[in-house]
């Protein structure tokens, strides 16, 4: 009578640890997003020239660029644009989609393939 109770009590502890184990996909692109929810600048900005993204918790954002020549004059722009990303893939619609992998180094700054070879370094949450 023993036997029998041990066996369906592994058992039992077996699912349920399965059970809480486990990720759903939902989860992965939840936190996925939540990792790219931020101020994204290019390491090569300087105070003469900037490269930002902002990515926004609502899928929404801006992509900011200026440049300030030796002249003091400057030419800046911001472009709204909406995001999506799962599976390392980002899908930016800014005035066209843009698709592009991404992913972050070892460095934790984001690479975004297909716009930068050079990568973001987070700069704000």
């Amino acid at each position: 009578m023993q036997k029998p109770f041990k066996s369906s009590l592994i058992i039992l502890f077996t699912l349920l640890s399965t059970l809480f184990s486990c990720s759903s996909d939902a989860d992965d692109v939840e936190n996925t997003n939540n990792a790219l929810v931020g101020v994204w600048q290019r390491i090569d900005s300087t105070t003469n020239f900037e490269n930002k993204f902002v990515f926004n918790a609502d899928n929404s954002g801006i992509k900011i660029s200026s440049e300030t020549n030796t002249d003091e004059t400057a030419i800046s722009n911001a472009i709204s644009l909406e995001w999506i990303s799962a599976n390392n893939h980002l899908q930016l619609l800014i005035n066209e989609v843009i698709d592009t992998p991404y992913y972050f180094n070892e460095e934790g700054q984001l690479v975004l393939s297909a716009i930068s070879e050079i990568p973001f370094t987070k700069i704000e949450e």
